[in-house]
């Protein structure tokens, strides 16, 4: 009876289909995105005077981050139970995620955040008494305003869903470091398809993040110079705003191409039974 058990798990393992598994991770990202566009468009609509549209690159970008979390750790069901080999060698985040896509979603972020933190210190009310909507300057006996301008009125719930998206980021990657083997042919293959996975979850947080600053970037720079009165420091700084525009759609552009084809294993090592979990 033994042995019949053994042999039946056996047979069963070698009937994973991974081919079914990745359309299952393709058809979990198209959903994410559907209904991540479905909610952008319902904020977009139902919030006035600019938020909606600022808010809208983050919350699809949020969407698209847990979507390639889910296909990357829930949505690939666990092996079945058996006799199983293990490698007693520690398996850490920083071993599996691309660096150079890393070090440029950090580098994004901080600059993202210490937009933020700017535009937030310097804005004022508006003229109805709307906190942080707008940035102004007094010349003299001339002043001058301009918004929308990213302040707290939009920096806020901007925050929120940023801090959410780095949530959902840490949970994935530490799910994907930590899911047992058994996705490939071999100890090696098994490696590879890690980190693609923690390459994937990544560059979503990435394109996130980039098109989240692309947009606060270009409002924030954009009001700046409309100003017909400006302090000191609004001309550089809207110029460096406006500059790093491009360089986030760059890395937006970089991080969908990551999320698309992340390198690693050829299809004929994909698609042959795993051997060991």
């Amino acid at each position: 009876m033994a042995v019949l058990a053994i042999t039946a798990l056996s047979l069963t393992r070698e009937r994973v289909d991974t081919r079914r598994e990745w359309t299952s991770v393709r058809a979990t990202w198209l959903a994410a995105l559907v209904i991540g566009g479905i909610a952008a468009w319902l904020i977009q609509d139902g919030l006035d005077l600019g938020r909606g549209t600022m808010l809208v690159p983050t919350v699809l970008g949020l969407f698209v981050v847990a979507g390639v979390g889910l296909g990357e750790t829930v949505v690939r069901p666990p092996r079945p139970t058996g006799p199983r080999s293990a490698s007693l060698a520690p398996r850490r985040v920083a071993d599996y995620v691309p660096q150079a896509l890393a070090t440029a979603v950090a580098a994004m972020t901080a600059l993202h955040l210490a937009t933020l933190a700017l535009t937030t210190a310097t804005a004022s009310t508006d003229d109805v008494g709307r906190a942080g909507r707008r940035v102004a300057a007094q010349c003299g006996d001339i002043g001058s305003a301009a918004s929308p301008y990213p302040g707290s009125f939009y920096s806020v719930p901007l925050i929120a869903l940023l801090g959410v998206i780095g949530v959902l980021t840490a949970a994935a990657l530490m799910t994907v470091v930590r899911r047992p083997r058994g996705f490939a042919p071999d100890d090696m293959g098994d490696d590879v398809l890690r980190r693609r996975s923690a390459t994937r979850v990544v560059a979503a947080a990435g394109a996130a993040v980039a098109a989240s600053h692309a947009g606060v970037a270009f409002f924030a720079g954009a009001a700046l110079h409309r100003m017909d009165c400006q302090d000191a420091w609004m001309a550089p700084v809207g110029s460096v705003l406006l500059a790093s525009v491009p360089v986030a759609l760059l890395l937006l552009g970089w991080s969908i191409g990551r999320i698309v084809t992340p390198g690693g294993l050829g299809r004929a090592s994909l698609t042959r039974p795993a051997a060991a979990a």
